[in-house]
């Protein structure tokens, strides 16, 4: 007997679709690990043990009617596998265009099965499957190509791309077969058992290695926002002001504005501590809808907020902070049944290329800042050019 005959493949197919199943079980249930994710996983992996549980046992699973359970087994498993994965990305899609496909696939199967030739089974699973596995591929690129690296999706790609592949295989494979109805035909039993065991285990570690950037990615969102308004925390948008005033050095522009709340601390008195966090979210809300997409809003303490126009000079982030001045002022907080108006005061400056850091921009803007609160709040005060390093 060969070392990995089909017997011995289906066996370690068998044997570690059982141990990722209950290794997702405790990612899931223990350590509370993207759960919804993790029970979609269990799911994908018990269900591909159910043409294998048998097929380990006897040569059956050559026949065609074994592949067609196997065929309606992957089907379902590559179908728990894209909601896995959008679960796990957090992608906003309804779940929807799986069950119509994968419903339609499985009736198709079903029907096949009791009325056609044994390969149509198949070749209706097989497209099905091939939908599915592109259509992860397509997910995975919209909810992780803006974090992840060419070559880092590629890789977390290729399994998903491998299961349509080798599915394309699969159905060409019988539809250039002599005839449906006639003998057996298609892949090697031997190639399709070593290829799907390269693949549950290749898709394992993906989604495994998702999970874990995923979790990566929610420490350093917890560590660089603040959990309250969902700007910048003060670490976040420091980091973000250094790599801006990095690309300033070659050449291009960005401008800083200081914002504090007025009479912040009256409103804390005067109605608690909650409205004061309300007073906090609702300006936080208000400013990141007037400024642009790749502008950034940071909480530096308290009321003390700091705000990065990138590609900005004086005038435009004057303007920006006057627009956001008016915004507040028109749109006061409902709190309790009551309407607060709340008022903010605005400093604006720019840095300049010859300082190393982006410290003293910020503490030109505190300057202008700490002006307009003398001069009366609520207004935006810019550092004139004899202000301007």
């Amino acid at each position: 007997m060969e070392l990995l005959d089909l017997s011995t493949l289906l066996r370690i197919n068998l044997a570690f679709n059982l141990l990722a199943a209950l290794v997702w079980l405790l990612l899931g249930e223990v350590f509370r690990m993207a759960p919804r994710a993790s029970r979609l996983m269990v799911a994908t992996h018990l269900v591909r043990l159910l043409p294998q549980s048998g097929a380990a046992v006897g040569p059956a699973w050559q026949g065609f009617p074994s592949a067609a359970v196997a065929q309606l087994a992957w089907l379902a498993g590559t179908a728990l596998l894209l909601l896995a994965l959008r679960r796990m990305l957090r992608c906003p899609n309804s779940p929807r265009d799986v069950a119509w496909i994968t419903g339609i696939g499985a009736l198709g199967m079903l029907a096949a099965m009791l009325l056609g030739p044994p390969e149509l089974p198949v070749l209706i699973g097989g497209v099905a499957v091939i939908w599915l596995s592109l259509r992860t591929v397509h997910d995975l690129l919209a909810g992780a190509g803006r974090a992840l690296s060419p070559l880092q999706l590629a890789i977390i790609a290729l399994p998903f791309l491998g299961v349509a592949a080798l599915t394309t295989a699969r159905v060409v494979a019988l539809a250039l077969a002599e005839g449906l109805g006639g003998e057996p035909a298609g892949l090697p039993p031997l190639f399709q058992a070593t290829a799907t065991l390269v693949l549950t285990f290749s898709l394992t570690l993906t989604l495994m290695a998702l999970l874990i950037w995923r979790l990566i990615s929610r420490i350093q969102h917890l560590m660089l926002s603040d959990p309250l308004t969902g700007a910048s925390s003060r670490r976040g948008f420091e980091q973000t002001l250094a790599d801006a005033h990095a690309r300033l050095l070659r050449g291009h522009p960005y401008a800083v504005v200081m914002a504090d709340i007025d009479h912040f601390k009256q409103l804390n008195d005067r109605h608690g501590h909650a409205a004061g966090d309300a007073a906090l979210q609702h300006c936080v809300r208000l400013w990141q809808a007037t400024l642009r997409e790749h502008d950034r809003v940071g909480r530096l303490g308290g009321e003390e907020f700091a705000m990065l126009l990138p590609d900005a000079d004086l005038r435009g982030a004057t303007a920006a902070a006057e627009r956001m001045r008016r915004k507040l002022e028109a749109e006061p907080l409902l709190w309790g049944g009551q309407t607060l108006a709340l008022t903010a005061s605005f400093g604006v400056a720019l840095p300049s290329r010859q300082e190393t850091e982006p410290g003293p921009a910020l503490q030109r803007a505190d300057a202008e800042l700490y002006i307009a609160k003398t001069a009366g709040r609520n207004r935006v005060s810019a550092a004139r050019p004899e202000r301007q390093p």
